[in-house]
């Protein structure tokens, strides 16, 4: 069973991990984090939940071509399917960028990149899915309830189901009220409350990362703290990669939001600056060794200045803080 599993609420299994500092403390946050997310959904007013006249038109065209993408991996025509993809993407994408961030344009980014991953993968696609590390509350009964399914079957459920939520949403907002509009928006709503959860997670790990950094306000205190030896992260190589391993783990249970977008990008800018971080680091300590024939020096393989590679591990640290408290700010905006 995945470590994951205990962080949301109202999954069919949870895993009661071992206690830790502070995890009292983490559970109580998370905790108000849920009842704080579905407070905030059920009290958006209608004014800012209201879909644009121009979004409800492209998302009609959107869900449109994600029918047929639908249909062509339903029947496992990967013929027919190479043909939609090539004739969709990336104007698919380039489609719902330009909607207004919310539920109705997450669900359709996340059912657009579920259909396009399901292409690019088409081959290995026939594999059999490891239930195990699929998110518990909408993913892993769509995994069980495949039976023998394949990698390729749980990508269509799961874009099937973001599409569902996207239709019911285009119901919703030209005023229709079945009972079928009205589970699908609260299974999207439930979802919605637990990726505030998810993302909170990831929030913390990102910041505990910022916290180990050298970081200051003063440029040239922060080159002569990175440039001490062995200055770098107040822990391990190793304990860095962990908890970017495990923001990973987590983004990949979260759809493809305005939020999702931020902190994978404040992911991304924090493991390219220690990667390159770590050749700074070897460079500096080859220089007494280098004429004695041992490991050449990374920086001077690919012809780079030591300063000007340590500048740019400064730039992708400042940037990963930045994302990371942009993400921080569109997990307290209200519902749209």
């Amino acid at each position: 069973m995945s470590p994951l599993n205990g962080i949301l609420v109202g999954t069919r299994r949870r895993a009661h991990a071992p206690a830790a500092p502070g995890a009292a403390v983490c559970a109580a946050l998370l905790l108000a984090l849920t009842f704080a997310g579905r407070a905030a959904v059920s009290a958006a007013t209608p004014a800012a939940r209201e879909i644009g006249d121009a979004d409800v038109k492209r998302a009609e065209k959107i869900l449109e071509k994600l029918r047929l993408l639908h249909d062509a991996a339903g029947a496992g025509d990967a013929g027919a399917y190479r043909a939609l993809t090539s004739k969709f993407f990336p104007d698919l994408f380039l489609k719902v960028a330009e909607m207004r961030p919310g539920d109705l344009s997450t669900d359709l980014s996340t059912a657009v990149f579920l259909s396009e991953k399901m292409g690019r993968t088409w081959a290995a696609g026939a594999a059999t899915p490891d239930c195990g590390g699929e998110r518990p509350d909408i993913y892993l009964p769509l995994c069980l309830g495949l039976r023998d399914g394949t990698v390729r079957q749980l990508l269509l459920a799961k874009s099937r189901l973001h599409a569902r939520w996207a239709e019911a949403a285009l119901r919703h907002n030209r005023g229709e009220a079945d009972a079928e509009t009205a589970r699908a928006l609260a299974e999207r709503d439930a979802a919605r409350a637990n990726d505030l959860l998810i993302a909170a997670r990831v929030v913390e790990a990102l910041k505990t990362l910022e916290e180990s950094l050298p970081l200051s306000a003063n440029d040239a205190d922060l080159r002569r703290r990175f440039n001490a030896p062995g200055i770098g992260f107040g822990g391990s190589d190793g304990e860095f990669a962990d908890t970017l391993q495990a923001a990973e783990a987590l983004l990949a249970w979260m759809p493809r939001s305005q939020t999702f977008y931020h902190l994978s990008g404040a992911r991304l800018a924090y493991a390219d600056g220690m990667s390159w971080h770590r050749k700074v680091r070897q460079s500096k300590s080859l220089v007494v060794s280098a004429a004695r024939g041992f490991v050449s020096d990374p920086l001077k393989e690919l012809r780079l200045d030591a300063e000007q590679v340590s500048a740019t591990v400064r730039a992708n640290w400042r940037s990963a803080v930045k994302h990371t408290r942009l993400a921080e700010q569109s997990l307290s905006a209200p519902p749209r």
